[in-house]
C-alpha cells in the first residue's frame, strides 16, 4: 500500500513533522501487519513527504518491518538537485520496496518532459537499471504513466517493447533459444 503525506503545518521535507508522522505510520503499520500488508512511503513533488531521502528518514524512524520506501523516477527528477541515482538508491536499499520508472528528460522541468513512455526521453534507463541490479534490488518495478497523452494501446506497446530491451540488464542473457549457460 502506497502512503503519501501532506501537511498544513510543515513545508515540504521539514523534519519537524517527523514525530507526528512516525506516530501515525506506526499505527498504520500495525494495522496493516494484521492483514499481512506492506506499506511503501511514496515521495511526491510538493507534498510534505517529497523526496526519497524524506521517505528513508521516516522509514528509519518508524522501524517497522512492513514499512518500506518507493523510489519514483519522475518525482525524484523533479525535486532532486543531485542526479546521483546511485547514492540515493544505495541509501534507500534497506527499505526500498518499489521502484517506479518512466521515460524522462534528464533536465525536464514539467510533467510532459518528466513522464513519458519508456521508449522516450534522455534519461539513461540502462544505467539506472544497472544501479538497481548492482545494489541488489530484486523488488517490483512499475511504470509511471500518469498524464501521458495519446493512444493508450500504442503507449503501452512502445513501453513494453522498451522494457523488454532495457530489462535485459537485470536478467542477463536470456536469448530465447540460445545454449544454456553452464556453471564453471
Amino acid at each position: 500500500m502506497w502512503v503519501f503525506a501532506q501537511s498544513k503545518e510543515h513545508k515540504s521535507s521539514d523534519p519537524q513533522g517527523d514525530p507526528r508522522a512516525v506516530e501515525i505510520l506506526r499505527e498504520l503499520a500495525e494495522a496493516a501487519a494484521k492483514h499481512k500488508v506492506r506499506i511503501s512511503l511514496y515521495p511526491h513533488n510538493d507534498f510534505w513527504l517529497e523526496t526519497t531521502e524524506d521517505a528513508v528518514r521516516l522509514a528509519e524512524k518508524v522501524a517497522c518491518p512492513n514499512v518500506g520506501v518507493t523510489f519514483n523516477l519522475c518525482h525524484w527528477l523533479r525535486v532532486s538537485e543531485s542526479r546521483d541515482a546511485k547514492a540515493v538508491i544505495e541509501k534507500a536499499m534497506p527499505w526500498l520496496s518499489v521502484v517506479n520508472i518512466n521515460g524522462a528528460d534528464i533536465v525536464g522541468q514539467d510533467w510532459k518532459t518528466l513522464i513519458q513512455t519508456l521508449d522516450r526521453g534522455t534519461f539513461d534507463m540502462r544505467s539506472f537499471l544497472e544501479i538497481l541490479r548492482d545494489a541488489g534490488y530484486t523488488g517490483p518495478i512499475g511504470f509511471q504513466g500518469y498524464g501521458i497523452g495519446g493512444d493508450a494501446c500504442d503507449n503501452l506497446k512502445r513501453t513494453m517493447a522498451a522494457w523488454e530491451k532495457h530489462s535485459q540488464v537485470l536478467r542477463g542473457d536470456v536469448t530465447a533459444f540460445g545454449e544454456p549457460k553452464k556453471a564453471p
